[in-house]
């Protein structure tokens, strides 16, 4: 992997990574409704809509209009709405390292869709990942009054991802996936449009929170997207998903130094068990060494819409 490659990588986790943390700080100014309402629009308008018209055309929307608009309603809209509650109550490390195990749920729900198999090192992954989710959740680190529902929540958004890139391997495969990411949060942004208006906030936010909101779509959802299909094209799959990894670090970092939020250390020991879970599960730490020969790489949870940023 090339230097160049690397600081991308960097780059990409930093967007990521920041994005729990400016949910976090911009819901409370906005509501869930509007900011994800924000983010979608800005992201699908400026960013991604005009690059999928450019490099495709209008022909692969009228296509495949139909499963974009589920993947929109049920996998775009479901999840960053649930995340945009979820962060009224979840520090914004809490947030990440929960959505980190969404590659745990992927081949699970892999499994049970399309008979992918769990092998012994997968098998051994996931028990590890959901161990560290136990370890996590146990004292509740960094949550308040609505906590239990909060992390639930987020748990079934974790879980969700995971059959978002099960749903898009196997129904938007032939799907570009520039075209695949504005047509779905474009069809969130129209969605989420009524909500928005319906609950705008009676206070104006401030100016700092709409710099966030502004972050949050250009950046983490427009740039962020982009920076990701771009390091699909030149490392592969297993590579671009070590973000994963990089983002909850980003993200508890981040929370401590711009919102004052604790680091505990159950929080780092949960993070880093189920950060390892996750690796043994997308093939990252072999056991073994594999068998002379070309082999193929088949990441759970990976691809467009497998949810690996927020």
């Amino acid at each position: 992997m090339r230097p160049v490659h690397v600081l991308q990588l960097l780059v990409l986790a930093f967007l990521w990574g920041s994005a729990y943390l400016f949910m976090r700080a911009s819901v409370p100014s906005f509501g869930a409704g509007p900011m994800v309402f924000m983010r979608m629009a800005l992201g699908s308008t400026l960013v991604l809509l005009p690059l999928a018209l450019w490099r495709c055309g209008v022909a692969p929307f009228r296509t495949h209009w139909r499963g974009l608009l589920v993947f929109g309603l049920a996998f775009t809209v479901v999840p960053f709405l649930g995340l945009g509650w979820a962060a009224k109550s979840i520090s914004a490390g809490m947030l990440a390292v929960l959505q980190s195990a969404a590659p745990l749920f992927a081949a699970i729900v892999g499994r049970i869709w399309v008979g992918e198999p769990i092998t012994r090192e997968r098998a051994l992954g996931l028990l590890i990942g959901f161990v560290g989710v136990a370890i996590l959740v146990w004292d509740k680190a960094g949550v308040r009054e609505e906590a239990g529902l909060a992390i639930l929540l987020t748990l079934f958004v974790t879980a969700l991802w995971g059959v978002s890139s099960n749903y898009a391997r196997t129904r938007l495969q032939a799907v570009d996936p520039f075209v695949q990411a504005a047509g779905s949060i474009g069809v969130a942004a129209l969605a989420l449009a009524p909500l928005a208006l319906a609950t705008w906030p009676e206070q104006p936010p401030g100016a700092k929170a709409w710099a966030e909101v502004i972050f949050l779509g250009v950046a983490s959802s427009g740039a962020g997207f982009l920076l990701y299909f771009s390091l699909l094209r030149s490392i592969g799959p297993v590579r671009a998903t070590s973000v994963t990894f990089l983002s909850p670090l980003v993200a508890i970092a981040a929370g401590a130094v711009y919102l004052g939020e604790e680091i505990t250390l159950r929080m780092l020991v949960g993070c880093a068990v189920i950060l390892v879970g996750t690796a043994l599960t997308l093939g990252l730490l072999p056991w073994r060494r594999p068998p002379a020969g070309p082999r193929v790489s088949r990441v759970p949870g990976s691809g467009p819409g497998a949810g690996p940023g927020p």
